[in-house]
């Protein structure tokens, strides 16, 4: 029985894309597991498992240009076999990316072509609004629209308080009250998910990311383990990135828990996660304020007058200081690579001129 791929999240802009690229012996499919090496994909003709093909990986500037969850790709047209290669990946519409892990500058995309971002926080010792504006601004450089799941609302004694306080930290951002484990509130994330859109949930270990999919499921297909009731750290259950696809229609995507979540770029999510910043910046004398020390500076003023928590202006420089350290270091690995490049080149020219 053959798929309907706009159940999937297939629209014009991938079938525009897909014509300009077009290949009889390709088919497009939607990446909706993500291993070590390997990918499980939904294609017209089911399910079915690939693999990256040579020249992809080949041409691939970072591993950001390789395939990620919720990705689509045209692969070698599969036929009747259940395994085929991704020869090539299709333009996202959204994407929500970090720096991956370590020292190389190297950016690992967590979630591609969704829609929106539901940001997990739970209403237990991992409420950080620090952590929340950090999540905020990369959501807003994805392209996708945010939303604030706070769960475990059953245990937390002061539930109205941290709406109100999720609330002011993204004015305009839906903010959702839940329990996961007692079963309620869950469902409204339902209001933000139609027939093909891709709704994908991100958060620290332990916020019960998983357990919300399963309630929106209506099965157990992630696992669930309770928070470390020692450290009070979350505990990895969801390995890798999975898209499920729900029996009212819309997809749901669940991604490992994040214990550090690195700036890759945050130029427009900057100011979109701190909008009463930009707005008071208008007021400064100088158009260029850093908000530092300068003269006439409107941010300043507000935190001395307690109209603006010196905390999150001070997470603010934290941030921009971090994204503006990561595209010097960007940059200088971009000349690196450029002279490595050119030494090679005159390193064959050598070779084939010896006597020159």
């Amino acid at each position: 029985m053959a798929l309907n791929l706009e159940d999937f999240g297939w629209n014009s802009f991938f079938q525009n894309h897909c014509v300009n690229n077009h290949n009889d012996n390709l088919a497009p499919a939607r990446v909706s597991f993500q291993g070590r090496g390997v990918y499980r994909l939904i294609s017209e003709g089911g399910e079915l498992w690939a693999e990256i093909g040579g020249g992809l990986r080949h041409n691939s500037l970072d591993s950001g240009d390789l395939p990620a969850c919720g990705d689509w790709v045209l692969v070698d047209n599969p036929a009747s076999r259940d395994r085929t290669v991704i020869r090539f990946v299709l333009p996202r519409r959204t994407s929500f990316s970090r720096k991956q892990a370590g020292t190389a500058v190297d950016r690992q995309v967590i979630a591609a072509n969704i829609d929106t971002v539901c940001l997990v926080s739970g209403l237990d010792s991992d409420f950080n609004p620090r952590r929340m504006e950090r999540y905020l601004a990369i959501a807003g450089e994805s392209g996708a629209r945010p939303l604030i799941a706070l769960n475990k609302a059953d245990i937390c004694p002061e539930v109205s308080g941290r709406i109100r306080e999720a609330k002011s930290l993204a004015p305009g951002v839906p903010v959702l009250a839940m329990s996961a484990n007692a079963g309620w509130g869950v469902e409204d994330i339902l209001n933000y998910i139609g027939r093909g859109q891709t709704v994908a949930f991100l958060g620290s270990s332990g916020v019960g990311k998983s357990s919300i999919v399963n309630r929106l499921l209506g099965r157990s297909a992630q696992e669930v383990r309770e928070t470390d009731s020692y450290t009070g750290r979350g505990l990895h259950t969801t390995s890798a990135r999975q898209l499920f696809l729900l029996a009212s229609g819309g997809l749901i995507m669940d991604t490992p828990g994040m214990r550090e979540l690195q700036i890759w770029s945050v130029d427009g999510g900057l100011d979109t996660a701190f909008e009463d910043i930009k707005a008071l910046a208008q007021g400064c004398r100088f158009r260029d304020c850093s908000h530092q020390n300068e003269p006439g500076c409107r941010v300043q003023a507000a935190v001395l007058q307690n109209e603006l928590d010196a905390r999150r202006l001070a997470n603010y420089f934290k941030i921009r200081n971090e994204a503006h350290y990561i595209e010097l270091k960007k940059t200088h690995s971009a000349s690196w690579v450029e002279k490595e490049r050119w030494k090679k080149v005159a390193k064959a020219v050598r070779k084939r001129n010896p006597g020159e």
